[in-house]
């Protein structure tokens, strides 16, 4: 279970940890929303159990040797990208649900607006080359990726007209 010497066997308890919390907290938000409850202690577990899952996709990311990042600022990069996903997708339940339910619609448009800014830091950080040179192989190999099916030097045409 120790595969990365740097964390002891961490990073598959980083993963479990922030997936256990990332849906049992929005089991509990649910609960609390059908309830007529206050859903706040939902919205940040679940925010916590998000961070946490980001934490290990940037660690997992930089430490797989098949990875295309390999650097600490793709990983970094790589976590914001994920939670300004994250931040849109929440913020829009969030908002859904506060129209009628809970009164934290407010914190909707906070969750929308962190979520343009680690979208645009992540895009700034995230190391383009590693996109751009898989794009750069993909067309000098054969136009952009496609197969060439008369690559193998068949013509198309049937055998049995020989």
């Amino acid at each position: 279970m120790s595969d990365d010497a740097t964390w002891d066997g961490g990073s598959p308890w980083l993963f479990l940890v922030g997936l256990v919390l990332f849906l049992g907290s929005g089991l509990l938000f649910a609960a609390d929303v059908i309830r007529g409850v206050d859903a706040f202690r939902g919205v940040a577990a679940n925010a916590l159990g998000a961070v946490l899952l980001m934490a290990w996709a940037a660690h997992d990311t930089l430490h797989d040797p098949d990875s295309e990042v390999a650097t600490r600022g793709g990983a970094a990069g790589t976590a914001l990208l994920l939670y300004g996903l994250y931040l849109l997708v929440a913020g829009v339940v969030i908002g859904a649900t506060g129209l009628l339910f809970h009164a934290y619609a407010r914190l909707a448009l906070w969750y929308l607006g962190l979520a343009v800014a680690a979208v645009l830091v992540g895009f700034l950080v995230f190391p383009t080359e590693a996109v751009v040179d898989d794009a750069a192989t993909a067309e000098s190999e054969g136009g952009g990726g496609a197969v060439d099916a008369t690559a193998d030097g068949d013509d198309g045409a049937d055998d049995d007209d020989r």
